[in-house]
C-alpha cells in the first residue's frame, strides 16, 4: 500500500466512524451518501458544494474499497486525501452538505421572530418560550458531546488497529 493510499484509508476510517455515529448505522459514509440521495434536487440547490461533495464521497469510497479488496495500485492521489481531510473538518464543524441543508430547512420553516410582545402575553409565557429555546440548545450540545465521545472511541480503536498492524509487520519479518 502506498503512503497516500494509507493516509486516505486512515482518514476514511475517521470520517466513516463519525458518519456511523451520526446515523446510528454500520454503513457510515455509504449511509451519508444514501441520505444525500434522498434529498430532492430543489433542496440540494441551497447547498453550494452539494454535487462536488457527493461526487467526491463516492470517489473516496470507491478508492477505499479498491485499497481494501484489491492488491493492485489505485489512482488515489494527494487531492483525494486533502479533500477528505477538509470534509472531515467540515463534518465536525457541521458545515457538511447535510448539516447545511438541515440548517437551511430550519430557517425556512421557522416563523420570523417578532420584536414586539403581543398584548396579553405574560412574563410567565415568555419565560416558557425561552425555556423551550434553551432546551433545543441543550439537545444540540448533547449531539456534539456524543459525536466527540464517538470520535474518542474511534481513536482508541484506530490505535489498537495500528498496534496490531505493527505487530503483524514485525511477525512477517
Amino acid at each position: 500500500m502506498l503512503e497516500t493510499e494509507e493516509r486516505l484509508f486512515d482518514q476514511y476510517k475517521r470520517v466513516d466512524n463519525i458518519c456511523r455515529d451520526m446515523f446510528s448505522s454500520q454503513s457510515g459514509i455509504s449511509q451519508y451518501i444514501t441520505e444525500m440521495e434522498r434529498n430532492p434536487f430543489h433542496s440540494r440547490s441551497a447547498v453550494p458544494l452539494w454535487d462536488e461533495d457527493y461526487r467526491r464521497l463516492k470517489r473516496v469510497r470507491w478508492i477505499r474499497n479498491q485499497i481494501a479488496h484489491e492488491a493492485s495500485a489505485t489512482d488515489c492521489n494527494e487531492n483525494d486525501v486533502a479533500w477528505l481531510e477538509e470534509f472531515h473538518i467540515r463534518l465536525l464543524e457541521q458545515r457538511d452538505p447535510l448539516a447545511l441543508l438541515w440548517k437551511s430547512d430550519q430557517k425556512r420553516s421557522r416563523p420570523s421572530p417578532r420584536r414586539e410582545c403581543k398584548q396579553g402575553t405574560s412574563e410567565e409565557q415568555r419565560g416558557i418560550e425561552n425555556a423551550q429555546g434553551q432546551k433545543k440548545e441543550d439537545i444540540s450540545l448533547k449531539r456534539i458531546f456524543m459525536v466527540l465521545i464517538g470520535m474518542a472511541i474511534a481513536a482508541v480503536g484506530m490505535a489498537i488497529a495500528a498496534v496490531f498492524l505493527i505487530f503483524y509487520r514485525i511477525m512477517a519479518i
